[in-house]
């Protein structure tokens, strides 16, 4: 699967601490050629913690409370360490680790040779400084080789892009942010290699706002609170009631449609995919240059598109309704 998007689709992932749709720290993005690897907000804003190596709690992950007991501290820095990667920062040396996992020189060079002996982080050439190693990006495969989002999306996103020929793309949602799993570029203006687990901010992007489709106002307020909504342009919601607004009207509709909402110059249209229960797990979408022709079908041909490959993925999944 391709692993590219296009250039702008750079742009959130070079500024994830400043700012890109298309697209997507790490389920991981998949594309129509190789397969790789998947699914953190911005703000002043909470984190989740005032300690980086206590992640927020989300459903699936671990329980609080009394089960606080069964938590490994030791593995919980592990992966916070691994997490301090990301697409802007792929070296990071000890004295870093140290100020920003808030531990001693001896326990973080403790975490990074495990974790460099297990092949998850490796030494950087000439230097004392450590990168991901390929055990990461195995483990990103085999996440996704588990999906069967991924398999019975593939085909219906390549098709969907060899008719629209423009870009088609799957994601799901880690949070306040859009993982891409799956991406199908369009064979005539590669760009950009992207790389696998590309995120981008739900609010902003035509897939993260399908995403949100189910979640209603006070969970919507839950989910952002703390949390900066960057404004891209003059049409990106950056407050929870103005988020609450548009997809009061999108959900009306069905689907997401936009015009340089999110990057100068790209037009979208996203859809929901629905499991068996009904379950929102995943939007898909068609996002390329506004000139395109087909860009000027969004209420149209490009609309009914979008949603036929929405359907067609949530009918793989299972899903029966209307």
């Amino acid at each position: 699967m391709c692993n590219t998007i296009f250039e702008y689709d750079c742009l959130y992932a070079s500024q994830r601490h400043s700012t890109c749709e298309n697209g997507p720290k790490n389920v991981t993005a998949k594309t129509s050629q190789a397969t790789p690897k998947v699914p953190k907000p911005p703000g002043s804003v909470q984190k989740a913690s005032a300690d980086p190596t206590a992640q927020s709690q989300k459903p699936g992950g671990a329980a609080s409370g009394e089960n606080e007991r069964y938590i490994v501290p030791g593995l919980r820095r592990g992966l916070a360490m691994l997490r301090l990667f990301n697409t802007r920062r792929r070296v990071i040396s000890v004295p870093e680790m140290v100020r920003e996992l808030r531990v001693s020189r001896a326990t973080a060079f403790r975490l990074a040779y495990t974790l460099e002996a297990d092949g998850f982080l490796q030494r950087t050439p000439h230097s004392s400084a450590f990168q991901l190693g390929l055990n990461v990006l195995s483990l990103g495969f085999e996440y996704l080789g588990s999906l069967d989002l991924v398999e019975i999306g593939q085909p219906v996103l390549e098709g969907l892009r060899d008719r629209m020929d423009a870009s088609a793309h799957m994601g799901v949602r880690d949070g306040t942010e859009v993982v891409y799993i799956l991406s199908a570029p369009s064979k005539h203006r590669l760009r950009n290699h992207v790389p696998a687990g590309i995120r981008m901010p739900a609010h902003a992007t035509s897939i993260g706002r399908v995403l949100l489709f189910d979640m209603q106002p006070e969970a919507l307020h839950e989910l952002y609170r703390g949390i900066e909504m960057q404004k891209f342009s003059p049409d990106t919601p950056d407050t929870v009631e103005a988020l609450c607004r548009d997809l009061e009207r999108e959900r009306a509709a069905g689907y997401v449609s936009y015009r340089s909402e999110y990057s100068q110059g790209i037009a979208s249209v996203a859809a929901p995919v629905r499991d068996q229960s009904g379950r929102i797990v995943a939007g898909v979408n068609v996002s390329d240059y506004e000139s395109l022709s087909i860009m000027q079908e969004q209420e149209g041909r490009l609309k009914d598109e979008v949603l036929s490959a929405a359907a067609a993925i949530s009918s793989g999944l299972g899903y029966r309704g209307s």
